[in-house]
């Protein structure tokens, strides 16, 4: 009859270790992590001093109406139109690991014509800060515990049992008191989470 009993209280927690099962299974859905992503552009200023060189020129030959048009002088033997003028034509280029310029100058006896262009290189650095929060979890277990106790005057309480916990959200656990070895007690409790 004891037998009986102890397989009837066995049944019954696993019937409702999986009512709660599947009453908790639904209700829960699966949460991906907050994923935020902060780019920040870092700006170095600098202070550089360039030095253009004057002593390195090409020899061309410039309308002296319209200074945009230009016979180069490839052959050193160059014929020309009359009312072409000699001059020469500085070209460099300054470079620095931010920027490069480039510089052009037409000059005959005055400067006709200028030009400055640059390829900027910067900003260099940029700073990207990835930041992952993943939502909390909680795992099912079972575990196995035990308790020992009394009172002032003897210390006679001894018992061992099973608790399940659902994902920390509920829990069903089963009690053997072994006070009596002849009638043991069979307890069997249901909780659940007051506060997250």
């Amino acid at each position: 009859m004891k037998a009986e009993k102890t397989i009837l209280y066995i049944i019954l927690a696993i019937v409702l270790i999986n009512f709660f099962n599947r009453q908790c299974s639904s209700s829960t859905q699966e949460q991906s992590p907050k994923v935020t992503v902060v780019k920040d552009t870092i700006w170095q200023t600098k202070t550089d001093t360039f030095k253009i060189q004057t002593t390195n020129y090409k020899t061309v030959y410039v309308d002296t109406t319209n200074v945009s048009k230009i016979i180069e002088d490839q052959t050193g033997k160059q014929i020309v139109p009359d009312h072409f003028v000699e001059a020469k034509a500085y070209r460099d280029t300054l470079s620095n690991d931010d920027i490069d310029i480039f510089s052009y100058s037409l000059v005959e006896g005055k400067l006709l014509n200028s030009e400055l262009s640059y390829k900027l290189k910067v900003p260099r650095e940029i700073s990207v800060t990835k930041t992952i929060e993943y939502p909390k979890t909680y795992r099912s277990g079972l575990y196995v515990f035990s308790e020992a106790g009394g009172n002032i005057s003897q210390f006679d309480n001894l018992s061992l049992g099973l608790q399940y916990n659902r994902k920390v959200k509920w829990f069903a656990s089963y009690r053997l008191n072994l006070n009596a070895i002849q009638q043991p007690t069979h307890n069997v409790g249901i909780g659940f989470r007051l506060f997250k």
